[in-house]
């Protein structure tokens, strides 16, 4: 398993945030990826980019969701997007943009991880447990969450 940790700012204001790359098979080359995210709702209820880019993320390049996430992901669907500016009811998980999510979704797609995990080979475990970890410590900062391809 190999990791990479970068650190993002979005702006001229300071503010950086962490992003953790981790590959258990994907190529270094590979730039198809999911980001793992917590979401900063914001008072005024209108969700901006910096929002869902505010916190720290991890990201999980498309060989190794291909092969250890995407079903335990879309297990989850439908959902209901639980932001200020709701797309409503997504009826299905989108590999090419943002899919927001409740406390609720998130704690089902980390069970559905673990319940992948228990026929998992050692170094896949190792994936897992690593991402879970991330998955679970976004949840001591937001109730709101996203994951955002670029496919």
């Amino acid at each position: 398993m190999r990791l990479r940790e970068w650190k993002f700012a979005f702006d001229d204001s300071g503010s950086e945030h962490i992003v953790t790359d981790i590959r258990l098979y994907a190529d270094d080359g590979e730039k198809i990826e999911l980001e793992f995210k917590p979401v900063c709702v914001p008072v005024n209820g209108d969700l901006q980019w910096e929002d869902w880019n505010c916190y720290d993320s991890i990201r999980v390049y498309k060989t190794d969701y291909d092969k250890l996430l995407l079903s335990s992901i879309q297990s989850v669907f439908p959902v209901v997007d639980p932001t200020p500016n709701s797309w409503g009811l997504q009826e299905e998980f989108d590999l090419t943009s943002m899919n927001f999510m409740s406390r609720a979704d998130w704690s089902r797609i980390i069970e559905a991880l673990l319940n992948r995990s228990n026929t998992a080979t050692d170094q896949e475990k190792e994936f897992f447990d690593l991402f879970i970890k991330h998955l679970r410590s976004f949840m001591e900062v937001s109730d709101c969450f996203c994951i955002e391809g670029n496919l």
